[in-house]
């Protein structure tokens, strides 16, 4: 395994904690960011599909075993990995920044859309029914992770996206 390799991991398991202890604790409408589907999306872009799914699936194992829940958490980040590792751009594709972060912001949309809506399909802490909660809680939290994920993008990740 390569040093990007293990600097990922542990970016992944800081920023694990970091969802699991802090933003998730901070809500807006019973919804918070999650910072874990930004990670992934970033992996998603920089990385091929399968690299993608596995860190998905880590992150699902981490988040599980520190909320309680780990077959749930396991099931939605790897799914929901699996998915933004469409959005990948190889190398030699000669794409711009700007197109690569369109990919980006996609692939948070849709990750944190698709792992909101597993989770929500099991989870109902406030008694909603299942569709309104995936549709309304998961457009919020997508919204959320987009906004979280541009400020992310223009102030870490611009040049790291340039192939």
């Amino acid at each position: 395994m390569t040093k990007k390799i293990y600097i990922s991991i542990l970016v992944l398991c800081i920023i694990s904690l970091v969802q699991v202890f802090g933003l998730s604790r901070m809500t807006l409408f019973n919804v918070s960011v999650d910072a874990v589907t930004i990670f992934l999306a970033y992996i998603a872009v920089t990385t091929n599909q399968n690299a993608n799914t596995s860190f998905g699936f880590a992150a699902g194992v981490l988040e599980g075993l520190l909320t309680g829940n780990i077959g749930l958490h396991m099931l939605a980040r790897t799914v929901g990995s699996f998915i933004a590792g469409y959005f990948h751009t190889p190398k030699e594709s000669h794409t711009t920044i700007k197109q690569n972060s369109k990919r980006f912001y996609g692939a948070v949309i849709v990750a944190g859309f698709c792992a909101n809506a597993i989770i929500s399909t099991a989870e109902n802490s406030l008694g909603f029914s299942p569709a309104y909660r995936i549709v309304v809680f998961g457009l919020l939290k997508s919204l959320f992770n987009l906004i979280l994920a541009i400020i992310v993008n223009w102030l870490v990740l611009r040049q790291s996206l340039a192939n």
